[in-house]
C-alpha cells in the first residue's frame, strides 16, 4: 500500500510540474504573438507616399490601399487583445496545503498532499485550455493581419512600379 502511495505521490508531482510548464509555455507563446503584432502594428503606417504614384483619376486605388492597411491594423490590434486576455492572471487558487489538511488524523500527509496537487492539476488544465483558445484566436488574427498587410504592400508596390 505504501509503494502505491509513493508512486501516486511522485506521479502527481510530475503531472503538476508538467501542467505548470504547459501554462508557462503558453504564456511565452502569447507574449511572442503580442510582441510580433505590436511591432507589425507600429511598422504599418496608415498614411504613405503611395498617393504620389496614383493618378488623380485612380484615387480609388489609394483609398483601397488605405482600407487594406487599416484592416491589417485592426486585425493586429485584435491579435494583441486576444494575447492580453490570454495572459490575464487566473483566479488565485490555493497553492499550499491548508492547516486543516496538515493536521488531519487518519490519512497520511503524503496522501493529503497528493489530493491537493490533483485539484491544482485540474485547475491548471482548465487554465491551460483557456490560454490555448486565446492563443489560437491571437494567431489567427495575426495571420490575417500579416496577409492583408502583405497584399496591400505588394499591390501598392506593383502599381507604383508599373506606373498605372
Amino acid at each position: 500500500m505504501e509503494d502505491q502511495q509513493n508512486f501516486l505521490y511522485e506521479y502527481t508531482k510530475f503531472c503538476l510540474e508538467q501542467a505548470q510548464h504547459g501554462v508557462d509555455t503558453l504564456g511565452t507563446k502569447l507574449s511572442g504573438v503580442m510582441e510580433i503584432s505590436a511591432l507589425l502594428l507600429l511598422g504599418l503606417r496608415v498614411t504613405s507616399t503611395f498617393q504620389i504614384y496614383v493618378k488623380p483619376e485612380q484615387a480609388h486605388l489609394y483609398f483601397l490601399y488605405l482600407t487594406l492597411k487599416l484592416s491589417a491594423c485592426v486585425a493586429l490590434a485584435i491579435a494583441i487583445a486576444f494575447a492580453v486576455l490570454g495572459l490575464y492572471p487566473r483566479k488565485v487558487s490555493t497553492t499550499g496545503l491548508s492547516p486543516e489538511v496538515l493536521t488531519q488524523k487518519g490519512e497520511s500527509l503524503q496522501t493529503a498532499i497528493t489530493t491537493t496537487w490533483m485539484q491544482q492539476i485540474s485547475d491548471l488544465q482548465a487554465y491551460k485550455e483557456a490560454r490555448t483558445a486565446f492563443l489560437r484566436k491571437a494567431m489567427i488574427s495575426l495571420g490575417i493581419g500579416i496577409a492583408i498587410a502583405t497584399f496591400a504592400t505588394t499591390d501598392a508596390f506593383f502599381m507604383a512600379v508599373s506606373g498605372k
